[in-house]
């Protein structure tokens, strides 16, 4: 027996992703039908767990009959609808986005903290150009400080809009927003000021790039240097599941492990960073008596 609930037949639509087909739910996003049916598209500002914004437009897809390219996540599903994710217009719209989004973004990969586990890394990798035939300078943004927990550098954004859009829709509080225009859009809190929310720390597992990432974290380790082990954060009733990354037997960061059914693929500030106690010279080694 599927664990995958049945689709009505009064809901379900027959849609065909590069040749095969899919009895989807109706409405659905051609993101969401490929992703389900393990095919890759490439993406920076969509989240399965976060509102579509549809801003980035690196998920361009060919769909039969359009002329152009559409992009895949603000895209539903139709009645016999067919999907190309890797034809040649496909392709050379996903190349031409790439190309696009390297124009401004710094050759700062071996300093970057996010090196390793950087979304536009992998996707450049694949859907990049070997040589880049911008010549202008680029632009460069100066960084916001926004508190003692997630360092900043703002030159490395390409404006998905993650983190706004995690703040708003999951911590509730409306902090992080956008200013300007095109190459002149810079993300911040408009007038200077520490993240508030008790999920702050969430944006940095949002962001796609390293323009937010770890302040206690940073240059402290590379990823593939790390040891994960599943564990429960203790500091609260909620349980919620983390992977804690360990080196050489110390422990240097602690991310959220997703669990649907207890913290989804969020975590809490204190359970993230709590762990920078466990080495702190003031702490409590034998009870207080």
């Amino acid at each position: 027996m599927s664990a995958r609930p049945e689709i009505p037949p009064e809901d379900a639509v027959t849609v065909h992703v590069n040749g095969r087909e899919f009895q989807v739910r109706k409405g659905a996003m051609i993101i969401e039908v490929a992703d389900a049916a393990g095919i890759s598209v490439p993406r920076f500002c969509y989240h399965k767990k976060l509102p579509v914004a549809a801003n980035c437009r690196m998920c361009m897809i060919e769909v039969e009959n359009v002329p152009k390219p559409l992009p895949a996540c603000a895209t539903p599903v139709a009645d016999g609808m067919k999907v190309f994710t890797h034809s040649d217009l496909a392709r050379a719209a996903q190349k031409a986005v790439m190309e696009f989004l390297l124009i401004n973004h710094p050759l700062d990969c071996p300093i970057c903290d996010q090196g390793g586990e950087c979304e536009l890394q992998d996707l450049a990798l694949e859907y990049g150009r070997d040589v880049s035939r911008f010549a202008e300078k680029k632009r460069v943004v100066k960084d916001k400080y926004i508190g003692s927990l997630i360092a900043t550098d703002m030159t490395r954004c390409i404006h998905c809009t993650r983190c706004i859009r995690m703040l708003q829709e999951v911590a509730g509080k409306m902090e992080l927003g956008a200013t300007g225009r095109g190459e002149n859009m810079e993300i911040g809190t408009y007038i200077e000021h520490s993240l508030e929310s008790e999920l702050s720390g969430n944006v940095i597992d949002v962001c796609p790039v390293g323009a937010l990432t770890s302040r206690p974290f940073r240059f402290k380790a590379r990823a593939w240097e790390l040891n994960q082990h599943a564990s429960v954060a203790p500091h609260d009733s909620v349980g919620s599941n983390i992977f804690v990354h360990t080196r050489r037997g110390e422990v240097l960061r602690v991310v959220p492990r997703e669990n649907e059914e207890i913290n989804e693929v969020w975590l809490s500030d204190r359970d993230r960073f709590s762990y920078e106690g466990l080495y702190s010279e003031d702490r409590l080694a034998s009870p207080m008596i």
